[in-house]
């Protein structure tokens, strides 16, 4: 055999590897990568026991990417085949998936001839596995289902917008603080990743905020992310002589993530960034790449040339009220530079646009009131501009909000725009403050005094945070908030209280001091001082019943977790900024909060921490009400609060007296100022209940649906593993021991990455090493020397327990066990007895994957998606496919094929030409039936993509010069006609035998 890179093989001795790759060739051996099982093989090239895997013409080619198409004619270049379809498309066996049936007729019959049979079980396992996987694929929800977030409406939704077209999106996503940009972000990438539409994503965000997404992403989403930064760069060149070529960061990886800040500072990175190409780009906190005035910053040169490079694009900032219009115009070009082509027509049409909303602020916006077009003849002015196209509208054609939608899309900026509040969306709880004066002790407020006249440097700090932010540990009791703290826990022993501070080092005093007053066990710690599996494991016990009450965490613990199963906060110290402590808020001041947050805030009297709580309290309401943006006034009252700080005694009267007093009026008219630019029009365009629910719903059905458990469950057991109980409700331990080949079952980790876990790694996978913890850290380990993973099927469960693996038809567990079971010759070929049948003779079942030919591009799976029909045919060819349901139900013996019986032999034959072309006529007759019904539902949704951008384009008088516009007109009939042509494939077949 002459072998080359990229040439595709099926394995003869272990079919059950799947389709291969040659990926290596050395001297007398060959390196096979199989990428559905992530395993290779290495044989000698003259006696390799593997076959060549060409398709043949008629056949249906996939890629990776999920390109697909009918075979016309097969030509080899240079020991590679190249599969050409009809108008010249090509696909060189290299691209071909790795998830393409090797599967053939003749093959399947000559194993079943041969007797090389599987038992029923397996042959049900790989039928349930097949049905189940298509139904993955043509779920409308594929995608949404898998990533641990609560079912909040608006997200969802912004997700179903953002996948809708059959273009990536290029959006903005400027939700206000605390709706969760950041989890919305992830959904469109995760949602588009498991539809196969994306391959490789960069995420560009702010230095302080690299970790955060690293784990969400981790957390939620099941990816993990390379984060490039200075360490990962130094570990990659270890070993590259200078005079070599360096490897470029950006391509050892699909899924990275760079700090803006890191890539200012590195050229060389930047060069290398500039050579790479992307499916996706995330940039969160955009509003920092500025444009404006002549002035253009750095971090956007850079962007806009990183966008330029890039298919799909999602930019996330809070704060687009705030923005300057002429940077807020040059973002928006970035994301669409043909419509936002020019900054003066931009102005006008904002201009036009406000005077809509103005026109329409009695137009009925709340989320749970269904439009209606009654609602739109009564709102409109006789005089708007949109009045004649309001009149001339036939309202058979779609519904006045989506009607209402394409307006928000053609005249503002609701097509790449997304903006939802927290007064539009509701259902957020009640903030009620604790207030908490407390006395000064004068010999401890004595001894502040002179730390801070010894330090001057630190002095703020110490007359803010006392003693406890020095070493000066033998008066740390003595400190007020901590006297006050032992009798608040007291009281509130029962109760889940958060208790976060800004510095490490009173973090730090405080579990020392705790230590000695409640013991150890009774509280966790959570700083940037602890491994991320260590945080991970004290979030985790926080949040169990019977876990700790007390979590004392330093600021990270306020960026992106979820306790929202509590409703005690301590502010133990108020920082600076006013984002952190909103964000601190915000970790309990979630959607889905059933009680009010209590918000505890302790400080002494005349001390700097009064200084604080007046500013926020009194000055910025930010315990009455989310703020939104206090930097600007920060920046005003700077010199007045740093005095009050340094010398609260000397100045805190004044500072009550003259200053809070204006910072309250200058914070009121912000909020007013916000309010009153509040686009209802791009806020009801950024939500839709009814289409959320559909949404939801959906993703509760499949959630109760116990299918998915009973085959995962199942195929790990048979292929080794434990799954027994876990000692938290609803969970359960799988438990992978040294029998199992390492890195052979994709989803559970290997030894190596649970040891890199252990020892601190970056990212918790939720797993542990058997013996040395147990997977929930609950004893449940068994097997010393085992990999344990603690799992649930329930998604309270998982939103409550974030060391848990959440399972769902999109984690990588179930997708290796689908990849698992429908490899070729694993459950494909089966012969039983059915007992009491009331039959008579043999029968063949004809199991058929019917696929159409639809590229994942189209982002049309869910009406176009893969079916699996099954047909029973007898000796006769009489279709007895109306016997299914009793066949389901019956106990069938496993029995071996006779061998040299001549009968047996020849009704074989029969099964393998004349039963076949029999059972193909009766599948390709649903097949044709369905494939009709998906090709009208294709064109449909062609057609409404094409209805909505002319729509919007009309209002532009820019319709006619599109070729956007055209190329979306040829879509409409193009895929009509592709989709009209299904494949059939003999996917696996089982003689009964009845009696």
């Amino acid at each position: 055999m002459m072998f080359k890179i990229g040439q595709r093989y099926v394995s003869q001795a272990e079919p059950t590897l799947g389709l291969g790759i040659v990926s290596e060739v050395q001297g007398r051996t060959v390196k096979i990568l199989f990428p559905s099982i992530g395993q290779a093989r290495i044989y000698r090239t003259d006696e390799a026991p593997i076959e060549r895997f060409v398709l043949q013409v008629g056949e249906t080619v996939k890629s990776e990417k999920g390109v697909s198409f009918v075979v016309d004619s097969v030509r080899e270049d240079a020991g590679i085949m190249v599969y050409v379809g009809r108008n010249g498309k090509e696909m060189k066996e290299s691209e071909l998936s790795a998830k393409i049936s090797t599967a053939r007729p003749a093959v399947l019959f000559k194993a079943l001839a041969d007797d090389e049979v599987c038992s029923s079980r397996d042959f049900l396992r790989h039928e349930d596995a097949m049905e189940m996987y298509y139904k993955w694929i043509s779920s409308p929800v594929r995608g949404m289902i898998g990533p641990r977030v609560n079912m909040i409406p608006h997200q969802y939704y912004l997700c179903y917008r953002a996948c809708s077209s059959s273009t990536l999106p290029r959006l903005m996503l400027s939700d206000e603080v605390g709706l969760g940009k950041t989890i919305e972000a992830g959904m469109i990438w995760h949602a588009l990743k498991s539809r196969g539409r994306i391959q490789r994503t960069l995420v560009i965000v702010p230095e302080t905020l690299k970790h955060q997404w690293m784990i969400e992403m981790k957390r939620r989403f099941n990816q993990l992310f390379t984060l490039v930064d200075e360490g990962y760069i130094r570990g990659l060149f270890v070993g590259v002589a200078k005079d070599e070529t360096k490897p470029n960061p950006f391509m050892q990886s699909n899924d990275i993530i760079v700090s803006i800040d890191f890539l200012m500072a590195q050229p060389a990175l930047i060069e290398d960034l500039l050579k790479t190409n992307w499916d996706m780009t995330i940039i969160d906190e955009a509003h920092h790449l500025v444009c404006e005035d002549g002035f253009t910053s750095h971090e956007y040169m850079l962007a806009n040339r990183v966008i330029g490079r890039s298919k799909g694009v999602l930019l996330l900032t809070g704060t687009p009220l705030q923005l300057h219009p002429e940077s807020q115009f040059n973002r928006l070009k970035m994301l669409d530079p043909v419509r936002f082509a020019d900054y003066n027509d931009f102005i006008k049409d904002q201009e036009a646009y406000l005077k809509l909303v103005r026109d329409l602020n009695k137009l009925p916006t709340d989320p749970n009131h269904h439009m209606s077009w009654d609602d739109l003849y009564e709102c409109v002015p006789k005089n708007s501009q949109i009045r004649p196209w309001l009149e001339q509208e036939n309202s058979k054609s779609m519904t006045a909000g989506e009607w209402m939608r394409r307006i928000v899309d053609g005249m503002g900026t609701g097509s790449v725009v997304f903006r939802n509040t927290r007064k539009g969306v509701g259902g957020f709880p009640k903030r009620v403050l604790d207030e908490i004066p407390l006395e000064p002790n004068p010999a401890y407020r004595e001894m502040v005094d002179v730390a801070a006249d010894r330090d001057l440097e630190a002095s703020t700090d110490i007359q803010e945070n006392g003693l406890l932010c020095t070493r000066f540990s033998d008066a740390w009791a003595m400190d007020e908030r901590f006297v006050w703290l032992k009798g608040f826990l007291k009281e509130y022993k029962n109760e889940k209280v958060l208790l976060i501070c800004e510095s490490i080092q009173v973090v730090q005093a405080l579990e020392t001091l705790l230590l000695e007053f409640l013991g150890e066990g009774a509280f966790v710690m959570f700083h940037e001082d602890m491994s991320i599996m260590a945080r991970d494991k004290a979030a985790a016990n926080f949040s169990k019943p019977d876990g700790a009450n007390l979590l004392i965490a330093s600021e990270i613990g306020s960026e992106g977790r979820n306790f929202q199963f509590s409703h005690h906060l301590v502010l133990f110290d108020l920082p600076l900024d006013a984002a952190l402590v909103e964000q601190r808020i915000g970790r309990l001041d979630r959607i889905g909060q059933d009680k009010d947050i209590i918000i505890h805030v302790p400080y002494v009297k005349g001390s700097g921490q009064e200084v604080m709580f007046r500013w926020y309290n009194e000055g910025l309401n930010s315990f009455g009400a989310p703020l939104m943006s206090g930097g600007e006034l920060f920046l005003k009252y700077t010199e007045s609060l740093i005095e009050a700080l340094a010398t609260p005694r000397a100045s805190l009267e004044n500072f009550v007296e003259n200053v809070i007093p204006q910072v309250k009026k200058d914070c009121e008219q912000m909020r007013k100022h916000i309010e009153n630019g509040r686009d209802r029009l791009l806020e009801f365009n950024s939500r839709n209940p009814e289409k959320a629910k559909e949404i939801t719903d959906e993703i509760r059905e499949l959630d109760a649906e116990p299918e998915l458990k009973n085959l995962v469950f199942d195929s790990l057991m048979n292929r080794g593993l434990d799954v027994e109980k876990s000692s938290v409700q609803d969970c359960f331990l799988i438990t992978m021991g040294p029998q199992v080949e390492a890195g052979s079952v994709p989803g559970m980790p290997d030894l190596a990455m649970a040891a890199a876990t252990a020892g601190g790694g970056r990212v918790n996978s939720q797993t542990d090493l058997c013996g040395e913890g147990g997977g929930d850290g609950d004893g449940d380990g068994r097997v010393s020397g085992g990999t344990c993973m603690t799992v649930t099927f329930d998604r309270d469960v998982a939103m409550t327990h974030d060391d848990i693996e959440f399972i769902s038809l999109d984690h990588p567990l179930a997708q290796g066990v689908f990849d698992y079971e429908t490899s070729f010759g694993r459950g494909t070929v089966s012969c039983a007895i059915w007992p009491n049948s009331g039959l008579r003779g043999l029968m063949m079942q004809y199991n058929f994957a019917v696929e159409l030919p639809v590229s994942e591009e189209w982002g049309c799976a869910d009406i176009a998606g893969p079916k699996y029909f099954k047909v029973l045919v007898n000796a006769k060819g009489e279709n007895m496919s109306e016997h299914f349901e009793d066949l389901s139900d019956a106990a069938l013996k496993d029995v071996g094929v006779p061998q040299g019986n001549a009968a047996v032999d020849m009704t074989l034959r029969y099964f393998a030409k004349d039963g076949l072309a029999k059972a193909r006529l009766i599948v390709s007759e649903q097949a044709k039936k369905y494939a009709e019904e998906a090709a009208n539902a294709v064109e449909a949704r062609s057609e409404q993509e094409y209805q909505r951008m002319n729509h919007l384009l009309s209002m532009r008088g820019k319709a006619g010069t599109s070729e956007a516009l055209k190329q979306l007109r040829k879509n409409v009939q193009e895929r009509k006609k592709i989709v009209a042509n299904p494949q059939l494939r003999l996917d696996a077949i089982r003689l009964v035998v009845c009696k």
